[in-house]
């Protein structure tokens, strides 16, 4: 029996049942480096015997799927050592995430202190070249191996068909797998943290010990995560957000960022952004509820998705009726389109919404404001025409493109295809994916596709943008466009067209910011906090040098303040060198010097955030400049 394989351009056949590692001898790939293999699109372990036709690529660590099965490994590597160390512990869970994996421990008492002897074990055992193998087993099978692991135990009730464990040495764990061939591959070595978690994050359940780590093919890998790291604790924006005074988080509201009055400055100047913007593109802004009754997402098709993540109520003893606070405006804008009859002529017919939308995110994912569980978008749905559709996402990426220039946003694209669970005709759905192609091809953007990664009502196109490593693995997701051909059909959404009968429009939801905190969140890590000057809480800070300064010093600020600068005065009995260093660490772009010179002759000094400083500067020229940078949303000005 022979075997076809497909690899890039070529076709060979292979001896049925034939490995990853025998196949890649016969393409000639070398296997240096290489972690496990991808057949006909999911991943299998370089030692999985393949017995049918199929296309095969083979991944090292530099591709997703390879991270991603090097990190697994890594936590089932980490599970070893722990229980080597600590064999009362119980096993919960060990997944790979975004950047490195974690694995839930029960009956564990740890700290910080504790990982880097954990640390040493790991490369104990890894230096023993331990292979991953992978055995199928019956569910009677896996309840004589798990029985004494309630976790374990209750994982292995739920699953049905094919069942697997991966056998490590003497260490076996339930798991789907793939793994890399060996722990020997594992060389650079990190533990991160310990936290706590619930068991499969429901809080009604067992507290289990969570620790964190990351790993690489080699220790000069890993110094060089590290160092990146450092630099990240830099732009942390959780930590600019509370250097700079700009939010707070607190146990009061998890989860829902209290923004201080330096913070609601910057917040509304992106938001006045969102707004001229969208105005200048034609959208029309609505005012839509905060709640509803839940069958406005039984209709969209939402509830059944999100219902666990949507805050439900009862808002009155006596009403059985359900309602929720809105976790989506999807279906609000079909509310105002159908307030009116409307004609083909109207369309497309843009409108924007700015409402504050909550979502039940599990605790251990929040994260200042990148994940949060109150937040607002500057959210938008258009109701288009088929014929309209492409030239309006074109439209869309033109504001996309000038809001991002602002910021020197680089933008990734990637185009996420049909789901299995979706809704919708096929047909749609074709018609969909071709028209997002042919966008990013008119347009000329490189993008990738997310095979199966779409909302389950149609295409779209996701939008990363760099951070400041400018490292793609590390990219933030930020702008989403997407088709819809059934939000308008649920809710019975028609126009009258030129025929005189009444036709379906096709909805295209798009959010060019994504949420305006999680926005403010990306600006400020790709900073590291010094605001541009438009976008600064405040722009200028005037200094005094002497208390005999002080009246001048007013002045300044009213002239400054009257060309709509954001100015304040430190007129304190501090040292300037004290007032400067101060002024430095909150990241005022300028700082205006008012001394005996500079009053006697009518200028002051101007010092920039970089240290360079000029003197004899006229007032009003600078006012006047800083007017006109702030006007233009420039990053900077020339003194």
């Amino acid at each position: 029996m022979r075997t076809k394989i497909h690899f890039k351009d070529r076709e060979i056949s292979v001896r049925a049942r034939s490995t990853p590692v025998e196949i890649a001898k016969e393409l000639g790939v070398d296997l240096k480096g290489i972690l496990v293999a991808k057949v006909n699109g999911v991943l299998v372990d370089l030692y999985r015997e393949i017995n049918e036709d199929c296309s095969i690529e083979f991944l090292d660590f530099n591709s997703k799927g390879g991270k991603q099965v090097f990190w697994h490994s890594s936590s089932h590597l980490m599970a070893i050592a722990i229980k080597e160390l600590h064999p009362e512990a119980l096993l919960g869970i060990g997944p790979a995430i975004d950047e490195g994996f974690y694995y839930d421990f029960y009956n564990l008492k740890l700290g910080d202190n504790d990982l880097p002897t954990i640390e040493n074990r790991m490369k104990e055992i890894a230096a023993k070249d331990l292979r991953f193998l992978r055995k199928q087993i019956t569910k009677e099978e896996g309840k004589k191996l798990l029985s004494t692991n309630k976790f374990k135990m209750e994982l292995l009730d739920q699953m049905n068909g094919e069942i697997t464990v991966y056998e490590t040495g003497d260490f076996i764990d339930l798991c789907r797998g793939p793994h890399i061939p060996s722990a020997k591959l594992i060389k650079g070595i990190k533990l991160t943290k310990v936290a706590g978690a619930y068991w499969r994050g429901d809080s009604k359940r067992e507290v289990m010990t969570r620790v964190y780590g990351v790993t690489f093919p080699s220790t000069r890998d890993l110094d060089e995560y590290l160092k990146t790291e450092a630099e990240r604790g830099k732009h942390d924006h959780k930590k600019i957000g509370k250097e700079l005074e700009l939010f707070e988080t607190s146990s009061l509201s998890p989860g829902s960022p209290f923004f201080l009055p330096k913070g609601a400055i910057v917040y509304n100047e992106l938001l006045k952004l969102a707004r001229e913007m969208d105005a200048k593109y034609g959208y029309q802004e609505i005012i839509t509820p905060i709640m509803a009754k839940s069958d406005v997402w039984k209709t969209s098709g939402h509830y059944e998705k999100y219902r666990e993540n949507m805050y439900r109520v009862s808002p009155f003893s006596n009403e059985e009726e359900e309602y929720a606070l809105k976790p989506m405006n999807c279906p609000f804008s079909t509310v105002v389109f159908k307030s009116k009859t409307r004609s083909y002529r109207e369309l497309p017919l843009r409108f924007a919404d700015y409402g504050f939308l909550h979502r039940y995110e599990l605790e251990g994912t929040l994260d200042g404001l990148f994940r949060t569980r109150l937040f607002e978008q500057n959210d938008a749905h258009i109701f288009a025409t088929k014929d309209q559709v492409e030239d309006e996402i074109i439209r869309v990426f033109e504001l996309m493109e000038e809001v991002y220039s602002l910021f020197k946003f680089v933008p990734i694209m990637t185009l996420a295809t049909r789901p299995k669970e979706r809704i919708g005709t096929e047909e749609e759905w074709d018609l969909g994916e071709s028209i997002l192609k042919k966008v990013l091809e008119r347009k000329g953007y490189k993008y990738t596709i997310k095979e199966g990664d779409g909302a389950f009502y149609g295409p779209k196109i996701d939008v990363y943008v760099l951070d400041f490593t400018g490292r793609p693995e590390s990219a933030y997701t930020v702008f989403t466009v997407q088709i819809d051909f059934n939000l308008a059909r649920r809710f019975d959404v028609k126009y009258i067209g030129s025929d005189n009968k009444e036709h379906v429009p096709i909805v295209i939801h798009r959010a060019v910011m994504g949420s305006i905190g999680r926005f403010l969140g990306i600006i400020l890590e790709n900073t590291a906090g010094d605001l541009p000057l438009w976008l600064s809480p405040t722009q200028v800070a005037i200094l005094t040098v002497t208390d005999k300064n002080v009246e001048y010093a007013r002045k300044i600020k009213e002239i400054l303040s009257k060309c709509g600068l954001r100015a304040e005065l430190d007129d304190s009995n501090a040292t300037l060198d004290y007032k400067v260093r101060e002024k430095q660490l909150k990241k005022i772009p300028y700082l205006a010097i008012a001394g005996e010179k500079e009053e006697k002759a009518k200028t002051i000094a101007i010092r920039d955030r970089k240290g360079k400083v000029k003197y004899g500067v006229n007032p009003e020229e600078f006012a006047s400049k800083c007017a006109d940078s702030i006007s233009a949303r420039a990053l900077d000005i020339t003194v």
